[in-house]
């Protein structure tokens, strides 16, 4: 049964969270900074805390710092203070999301800060995207149709002698306009190989860059899968296959299933709770952790991806585990019972 409890802040990290805010903000002024130094000063608590926090967000953005100014790399207050930016834009609580990592023990505040991933750092470049929660159809230049996933990123590469669709992140739906008079079959490509359209109609899914593998269901007719290491193997209409660099393993999953994400829902069977929480982050704004024992747990049913909160408290209902929602949604902690 999910707890939804709301952890609440001490009065010295309310304080921490505020100058931190406030330092970001561009607003801060000399006289502020004397007044953030007499705090500093006042106890050594205060310094603990606010190296905790600031310390917390210096580590989780340094990572983004070239992303976002890959030629001369952004200052780290700099990168912070459009993270902050953001989520103010977003209209998230900026004091509330910094508190995160306060409030609950063991969770980095950037992490916290990051975990929305309206648009992921890595993914503003991208031709076409999806942010959290979010599936959008688009016309490809030759006519043929896509959609993607939540969370999901594209690039186009389209010219008289290629149609092709790199897939960043994510999952799209292809209703690929057929090769003729001349016009080369559509390629989507991962890094682990390529998905030919020798059909009309498939689904993809890339979790992120650092995925083992890619998936793909065949809807309609038939596509040839080429892993980079040069392994081929049509996939024929009705079934279902996953590809890593090397090799291509057939999965007992229907096409239909996989794709019906396009209808809103998740269905599930027999797959990791590991896997099903990877499909609701893309769907919920915030924080998702899931302990290695809980993620290992097998999982059977249909889920509303735009109801996280709902996919949560069923899961809850009928597997051994216990799912604890803190700071108003934006953190989920999943432990096996």
């Amino acid at each position: 049964m999910s707890d939804r409890t709301e952890p609440a802040l001490d009065p010295i990290s309310e304080a921490a969270v505020d100058w931190l805010v406030q330092l970001h903000s561009g607003e801060m002024t000399e006289a502020d900074q004397a007044r953030h130094r007499a705090w500093l000063a006042a106890h050594p608590q205060h310094q603990r805390v606010w190296q905790q926090l600031s310390g917390s967000l210096h580590a989780q953005f340094g990572a983004a710092r070239a992303v976002v100014s890959p030629q001369a790399a952004a200052p780290m207050g700099d990168v912070m203070g459009q993270a902050l930016a953001h989520a103010q834009r977003r209209g998230y609580d900026r004091r509330r999301l910094l508190g995160g990592a306060l409030a609950v023990g063991g969770v980095a505040t950037g992490a916290l800060l990051l975990a929305d991933h309206q648009m992921p750092w890595r993914q503003m470049t991208a031709d076409l995207r999806t942010g959290t929660g979010e599936r959008q159809a688009f016309t490809l230049p030759d006519g043929s149709e896509l959609l993607l996933d939540a969370r999901s990123a594209v690039d186009l590469d389209f010219g008289p002698d290629r149609r092709r669709v790199k897939l960043r992140q994510g999952a799209l739906l292809v209703q690929a306009k057929p090769a003729s008079n001349g016009l080369p079959p559509l390629e989507v490509l991962s890094p682990h190989g390529s998905i030919q359209a020798l059909g009309t109609r498939f689904s993809v899914r890339l979790e992120d860059a650092s995925s083992r593998y890619t998936r793909v269901g065949m809807l309609e007719h038939a596509t040839r899968l080429t892993t980079v290491a040069g392994a081929s193997q049509v996939l024929e209409e009705g079934h279902s296959a996953r590809f890593d660099t090397l090799s291509i393993e057939a999965e007992d999953i229907q096409p239909q299933a996989e794709a019906a994400w396009q209808r809103g829902m998740l269905e599930v069977h027999n797959q990791p709770l590991g896997e099903v929480v990877q499909a609701l982050r893309a769907y919920r704004r915030g924080f998702i952790r899931i302990s290695p024992q809980a993620a290992a747990l097998r999982v059977y049913g249909n889920y509303a991806l735009d109801d996280s909160d709902r996919a949560f408290d069923a899961l809850a209902a009928t597997l051994p585990i216990t799912v604890r929602v803190y700071q108003r949604g934006w953190l989920v902690v999943i432990e096996a019972a």
